[in-house]
């Protein structure tokens, strides 16, 4: 087009030199205005025609520019993605690690400032199969166990617990101190007592089997009844005849038994309605504390699960165990305190008011137990 355009110009231009030679003045005139009319006409279409290559160009660009920033931007993601995994994956499975690893050490930490060393290690001997243990509580694993009349060179005790530091093997662990005696066991002796405490119990069934206790007859006992309880337990289930109760009791237990074989026992059996009467502690009134920290974690699962929890408070004692007396009122006046969702029951302040007669110091007879039995009874 532009071509053409100067084509036509220059053959305006031989006209108008033809034109002016000739003398034809007004032709030359008019030849010259159409000349300059197609001059800017050219001119206009060259100034559109650049701005088009420039617009061109300058959209070429902002093409080339926005590819390669989608192109950055795919990059980017790639980077981000990558980041992503190694924040979210690697990185917080190794710190998960690293906190269990955490929580687990914090577990086995024992707390060294409770310990007091002693200036002389002491021998002293299990007086019957007792654990031993990480640390000073039944929470700490077990490391092995000893029997009765094995020596261990006790090196510390526990300011707070009844625990005993020991050397054990290339370290040290722990034993609970009502299990460690500085003399050992006679074990002719100890089986003479309990041969003695077989017979006296299996003639107390036999007497309760053949005599009924007239001024106290046994109440009935709800269902789903369960007593756990030492000696004092085993004679409240002979004198009573069992009542349709579940038993779980032992001659000579502590804390221990309490937590290692009674309580897995009852575990299992105790569901919606469970009525579970604990009897424990005139054996080591001094585990006051430890009987409260496990009583209320089970009674906080049982009571979930629909049932109900009774504490039942330590009765009197008579010689030759004027040594406990302190220990047991103390044990009365403090577990109420320490126990949560579990109902206490006093039958101690009752039988103090006399009419109870104790066999050897420390059992009832069977009028007595049945009698315990009842008020126990009428309480849940």
């Amino acid at each position: 087009m532009k071509s053409s355009r100067l084509l036509s110009i220059l053959i305006m231009v031989v006209a108008l030199t033809m034109l002016v030679a000739c003398g034809d003045a007004q032709s030359a005139t008019t030849a010259q205005g159409d000349i300059a009319a197609v001059a800017q006409e050219i001119e206009s279409q060259s100034v559109e025609a650049e701005q088009e290559a420039e617009s061109a160009k300058a959209t070429d660009a902002i093409q080339t520019e926005n590819a390669e920033t989608n192109d950055a931007a795919k990059a980017g993601d790639k980077v981000d993605e990558n980041e992503t995994v190694v924040a979210t994956g690697k990185v917080n499975s190794s710190e998960e690690v690293t906190a269990t690893e955490d929580e687990k050490a914090d577990e086995a930490v024992v707390d060294m400032t409770d310990i007091k060393a002693l200036d002389v290690p002491v021998t002293m001997y299990a007086q019957q199969t007792v654990n031993i243990r990480k640390g000073p509580d039944t929470k700490y694993d077990k490391l092995g166990s000893l029997s009765m009349n094995d020596e261990v060179s006790v090196i510390g005790e526990s300011k707070s617990k009844p625990w005993k530091e020991i050397q054990y093997k290339d370290g040290i662990a722990f034993v609970h101190a009502d299990f460690l005696s500085t003399e050992k066991i006679d074990i002719e002796a100890l089986k003479a007592q309990q041969e003695a405490a077989a017979a006296a119990q299996a003639e107390a069934a036999n007497q309760q089997a053949q005599t009924t206790v007239a001024s106290q007859p046994v109440v009935n006992a709800p269902a789903g009844v369960i007593f756990i309880g030492d000696s004092r337990t085993c004679q409240m289930r002979a004198a009573t005849g069992g009542a349709n109760c579940t038993w779980i009791c032992e001659y000579s237990t502590r804390y221990e038994w309490f937590a290692e074989t009674a309580v897995p026992q009852a575990d299992p059996i105790v569901g919606k309605g469970t009525k579970v009467v604990i009897c424990m502690g005139v054996n080591d009134p001094g585990s006051c504390n430890s009987y409260a920290n496990l009583v209320n974690q089970k009674a906080a699962e049982w009571n979930a699960r629909g049932a109900k929890v009774y504490y039942v408070s330590l009765n009197p004692v008579d010689h030759p165990y004027e040594d406990k007396v302190a220990q047991i009122d103390n044990f009365n006046g403090t577990m109420p305190s320490l126990l949560s969702g579990v109902k206490w029951i006093d039958t101690a302040s009752v039988v103090k008011q006399g009419g109870f007669v104790l066999e050897d110091g420390i059992h009832y007879d069977a009028a007595g137990n049945a009698s315990i039995f009842n008020m126990i009874i009428r309480s849940l």
